[in-house]
C-alpha cells in the first residue's frame, strides 16, 4: 500500500497525480520503491518547483 501526501496533507493518488502530474508521481513512486529496497526506509519526500512537497509512504 502507498500513501501520498501533498505538502503534508494526505491525498488520494488521483488528486496527487492531478496536482503534480502523472509522470512525476509515477517516477517518484518508482524511485521510492527502489530506494526502499536498498535502504529499508518507508517514507520519501520529493520537491517539485511550483507545487511543493510530495511525500510517499510505503506500507
Amino acid at each position: 500500500m502507498t500513501t501520498y501526501k501533498t505538502n503534508h496533507a494526505t491525498t488520494t493518488k488521483s488528486m496527487t497525480e492531478w496536482y503534480f502530474g502523472k509522470a512525476f508521481v509515477a517516477s517518484m513512486t518508482a524511485k521510492a520503491k527502489r530506494e526502499s529496497k536498498k535502504t529499508g526506509k518507508t517514507e520519501f519526500r520529493f520537491w517539485q518547483d511550483g507545487t511543493g512537497y510530495l511525500t510517499i509512504q510505503l506500507h
